[in-house]
């Protein structure tokens, strides 16, 4: 047996003994290797490992079946060949693989000799691999074997990429078609809600969407921006500042919008500026109210599927893009979501951030849907967007104007509509409040195309496809139903809304306390048995989904909009018949609107009714005369159907103050505030006076209705009425008035009125301009180098001014007047020909009159202040004067001299003895315009001495009788200026009645006797 067995090692080890365990060269790569290798082991060891086998487990087997097993072995092993490296790493090293390729045992054994030949064979095969493995050059050739297995994994591998894509390819190439999907499909932004017929309910989104402003309520050293306390940024900004965002907003303020412009931008790599870092980002698109009807929230993988995309991801895609922060979360419409299930929300939304903390997100919601730290603990900076103001209203306007040229470049009555619609919203107050909220404001651009620019005047049917927009169709066509447990009808919700607003209106109150408002609609619910629900499920409905509702602070509750309060109010007073109690308010201007809109909402007698009875008030009550009749003028256009003696006797009484007239008209109306801006007329059949008053009246006001007036006049050249549209500057916004008013035909101003550093700074967007009256302490008249051509210029009260060098720089300069510049002693950079005017008042008595001697072009020369001079003839002013003027300041100055200057035709003393010096002058000049300031009792009679005189002007005059002036052979036009008779009382103008060639222009507060014999137009009352 031993020989047997010492027979089967040696065939077992001589089958390799030639290759793998014969000594060789290293791994057999090179036919020299650096040194040789030890010998292989005999066939002592494994003989006796053999035996050991047979005599543990196949002793009772019969002799000659174990030879007959161990000859099997043999031949197999002798049949196989030799075993080089190559076959041995072709079975992977395997004995179970080696011993399977062996030959298989004689079909005549017996099952004990098949087993035992099996399990020596195996014993053989696992023994022969050991051997090779224990040899030194084995790791060698293992490295060989292993480089060459690599080399063709790999080939195996590209040959199979070539074939398939990569995975990393493959999800490139999906957000690809996903990023293209998104584009598309977010490119449009759909107005929900709409119903009328020419304007389209959807446009492009990147030309419609502005940027809103938000509200911080609080300050996050990690997550929130870096300020502490109440703050107000961009969505950009805010968007910034944090990867969490929950943004609150009420309807329509553009939550949706947001989300959707985001989704935009993500999908067209379109960012820019500070949120460029977000072009990386993938945007999902979550809208909770697509999820209500379903048992759970969406998982990653589920994200496209749940938000409606029609395109199958990568596997783990979603997963992949959130664990790597390239994700952009935008879960938009907590609000919509109904009560029972928020917690769940809240639960997912919180999981979601757990899990994928590097992904940003972006949650929005209504602000009473969820509680104030809604969030917070997940890192979520909370903001709360604004509602749009002037510059916001007017680019949304324009975008979306834009958006339609873009959608039909054919229809050129856009433009229009867009300038009609800007005058409108900042002309009309309830314009102008419902179009702060974005999705009024489309509102108000749709119902404008689609009403050719006629907007109702009656704010009734403006108010109703409001409320209808927001109380029914836009939850309707969202498919919103029911979020807060319970299901209103419009008239339900408009019926409860009314109480609520009346009641806020009464009170003198713009909020309510909640728990106090809650009660309210809980009694109120015990007359509406068909409203299924609780008291809180039908004021939470309310609050949320009116879209009317909101609340400004935790515990209170008001409407989102004054307009919508009043509009609902008045309603309510109507229903109610609170007829007096309407116009025992009427005086208060917090009730404008409620009155008007109650004309609106009352039937035909109760129009009436109510008009009469503001109008019987208005007699009672004098001081609140103005107020009264324009409020009951405002009320006509609200009033679609009215008696027409009611309506006469209104626009009679209106007659009686519009337009106005003067100074005191203007201030009288201006005290009756915003109401009288949308009954001002003009500048269409007004004459200069009233033109120039409506101005000043609308500047007395200010904001923007009373900037649209103003606006309006801004090409009309009539004197007076530039001097009050310039003078109105400081009432407004300095850079917007000089763009949109001062900008129309700037170099014909006379003198443009400058005060403030920001209205001289505003000159450069002026350049035209042409004179300027410059009222303050501006030391620097280099501060004008902006103007190109300056002509005329005034210092006005200028205690800086000391030196005139400046204005050497503008060689045109044809006027200047110094009044209160007290430390300007030097003319001289004034003097120069060309200088055609000259005015000083109340300056430096030293001022010395030489430098008039290098004026030789001056034509008129105001002195209403002390001078270095007794005597006119020490004046060295050339013969070419025309025009002088010496005021109270230079009545101690002789007029000899006066004949110098043959050419003087207008002159104004302020001096008796002047005047009497002028009258005794054998040849007096041929003066055709005399003004005569501060004389009493002037000796009217002796101004036929002056047989030119054509118009004569008395300021501040104590009178005698005027008779002598009515056979004065020239005099065509007498001005009246705060004077009064000799005694005091009104001055007689009787005795002028029956010339009728004589004109007069009467201040204001110049009282007359015999006016009423004057026909129409030959007396101007002036401001």
């Amino acid at each position: 047996m031993e020989v047997a067995l010492a027979r089967l090692a040696g065939t077992v080890l001589g089958a390799v003994a030639r290759s793998v365990i014969a000594p060789r060269k290293g791994a057999g790569i090179v036919p020299s290797p650096l040194r040789p290798l030890p010998r292989p082991a005999g066939p002592d060891r494994l003989a006796k490992v053999l035996g050991g086998r047979l005599a543990e487990r196949y002793g009772t087997v019969p002799e000659h079946e174990r030879l007959a097993a161990i000859d099997g072995v043999r031949d197999a092993f002798a049949a196989a060949g030799t075993l080089d490296a190559d076959r041995l790493f072709a079975v992977d090293l395997d004995p179970e693989r080696l011993r399977a390729e062996l030959r298989a045992p004689d079909t005549g054994l017996g099952v004990r000799t098949v087993e035992l030949y099996d399990d020596l064979l195996g014993l053989c095969c696992a023994h022969l691999v050991e051997q090779l493995t224990a040899e030194a050059a084995f790791p060698a050739r293992a490295a060989v074997e292993h480089a060459r297995v690599a080399a063709r994994t790999r080939d195996a591998v590209e040959s199979l990429s070539a074939a398939r894509p990569r995975p990393e390819a493959e999800a490139l190439a999906f957000e690809q078609r996903y990023a293209e999907f998104m584009a598309a499909t977010h490119g449009r932004l759909e107005l929900f809600g709409l119903t009328l017929g020419r304007s389209a309910r959807e446009w492009a989104l990147d030309t419609a969407y502005i940027g809103l402003a938000v509200s911080g309520e609080r300050a996050d050293a990690v997550h929130g921006l870096p300020h502490a306390g109440p703050t107000t940024v961009t969505t950009e900004q805010a968007l910034t500042a944090t990867d969490r965002l929950l943004l609150r907003g009420p309807a329509g303020s553009g939550k949706s919008t947001l989300v959707q412009w985001l989704a935009l931008n993500a999908a067209r790599r379109s960012f820019d500026g500070d949120l460029a870092d977000w072009n990386r980002c993938v945007p999902f698109v979550l809208r909770l109210r697509a999820f209500t009807s379903v048992d759970s929230l969406p998982a990653p993988e589920d994200f496209l599927r749940a938000a409606g995309v029609p395109l199958r991801p990568p596997a783990s895609w979603a997963e992949d893009l959130l664990v790597s922060g390239r994700a952009l979360v935008l879960v938009d419409g907590v609000d919509e979501v109904p009560v029972r299930l928020r917690q769940r929300t809240e639960t997912w939304l919180k999981s979601l951030v757990t899990a994928f903390p590097a992904a940003r997100y972006v949650v929005t919601t209504r602000p009473s849907a969820v509680p104030e730290e809604w969030l917070s603990r997940q890192g979520f900076t909370a903001h709360s967007l604004l509602s749009m103001d002037r510059d916001g209203i007017r680019a949304f306007i324009g975008h979306w104007h834009e958006a339609a040229r873009l959608e039909e470049p054919e229809d050129e009555t856009l433009t229009g509509y867009e300038t009609a619609l800007r005058q409108a919203v900042a002309t009309r107050r309830d314009l102008g409040r419902l179009a702060t909220n974005p999705l009024m404001c489309a509102l108000l651009c749709a119902l404008n195309r689609d009403r050719r620019m006629q907007l109702p005047r009656a704010r009734k049917e403006l108010y109703d496809a409001a409320l209808d927009m927001l109380l029914v169709r836009r939850d309707t066509e969202r498919e919103i139903c029911a979020v807060e447990g319970v299901d209103l009808t419009r008239e339900e919700q408009t019926a409860l809304l009314q109480r609520l607003a009346y009641w806020l209106i009464r009170n003198g109150q713009v909020e309510a306390d909640r728990a106090e408002a809650a009660e309210m609609v809980e009694e109120w619910l015990a007359a509406m048995p068909q409203v299924r629900g609780t008291a809180e499920q039908v004021f939470a409905h309310l609050l949320i989904r009116s879209g009317l509702l909101r609340e400004p602070a935790p515990g209170s509750v008001g409407f989102v909009h004054r307009t919508f309060q009043d509009y609902l109010g008045a309603k309510a007073a109507v229903e109610a018949r609170d007829f007096g109690v309407l116009v025992k308010h009427a005086h208060d201007d917090t009730w404008d609107d409620v009155v008007q809109m109650a004309v609106g909402h009352a039937r035909v007698d109760e129009r009436a009714r109510l008009l009469k009875q503001l109008l019987r008030r208005a007699d009672r009550a004098p001081k609140l005369r103005h107020r009264l009749v324009l409020l009951a003028a405002a009320c006509l256009e609200q009033a679609p159907e009215l008696d027409p003696a009611v309506r006469a006797e209104v626009e009679e009484r209106t007659q009686e103050l519009l337009p106005p007239r003067g100074q005191e008209d203007a201030e009288e109306l201006a005290r009756v505030g915003h109401l009288v801006l949308e009954l001002l007329p003009g500048p269409e059949s007004l004459d200069a006076e009233s033109a120039a008053a409506v101005v000043r009246t609308a500047a007395l006001i200010t904001g923007d209705a009373a900037f649209e007036v103003v606006a309006r006049f801004r090409d009309d050249r009539r004197h007076p009425v530039p001097f009050q549209v310039s003078q109105a500057w400081g009432a407004f916004d300095t850079e917007r008035y000089a763009r949109e008013v001062l900008s129309v035909g700037a170099g014909d101003f006379d003198y443009l009125h400058v005060q403030s550093p920001d209205q001289l700074a505003a000159l450069s967007l002026l350049p035209e301009v042409r004179g300027v009256h410059l009222t303050g302490s501006h030391p620097d008249p280099t501060a004008l180098y902006v103007l190109d051509d300056l002509r005329r210029v005034f210092f006005y009260d200028n205690a800086a001014l000391a030196d005139l060098s400046g204005l050497r720089r503008f060689s045109g300069l044809r006027r200047v007047g110094l009044s209160m510049c007290p430390r300007v002693r030097d003319l001289s950079p004034v003097a120069r020909p060309g200088l055609e005017s000259l005015s000083l008042f109340d300056g430096h008595a030293e001022l010395s009159a030489e430098p008039l001697r290098d004026m030789p072009d001056l034509l008129s020369f105001g002195l209403l202040q002390p001078l270095l001079v007794e005597r006119l003839a020490e004046l060295p002013i050339g013969s070419q004067l025309t025009s002088l003027a010496l005021g109270r300041h230079s009545r101690y100055i002789d007029l000899a001299g006066i004949e110098r200057w043959p050419l003087l035709s207008t002159l104004s003393l302020g001096g008796r003895t002047q005047l009497n010096q002028l009258l005794s002058m054998d040849a007096p000049p041929d003066i055709e315009t005399l003004q005569l300031s501060e004389l009493p009792a002037p000796d009217l009679g002796l101004l036929h001495r002056l047989p030119r005189l054509r118009r004569l002007y008395l300021l501040r005059c104590a009178l005698p009788d005027l008779a002598p002036l009515r056979d004065h052979p020239a005099l065509e036009h007498l001005g009246l200026w705060s004077c009064t008779a000799a005694d005091g009382s009104p001055v007689d103008v009787t005795a002028l009645a029956d010339r009728g060639d004589l004109t007069m222009d009467v201040s204001g507060e110049t009282r007359l006797i015999g006016e009423e014999l004057f026909a129409p137009g030959r007396i101007t009352r002036r401001p």
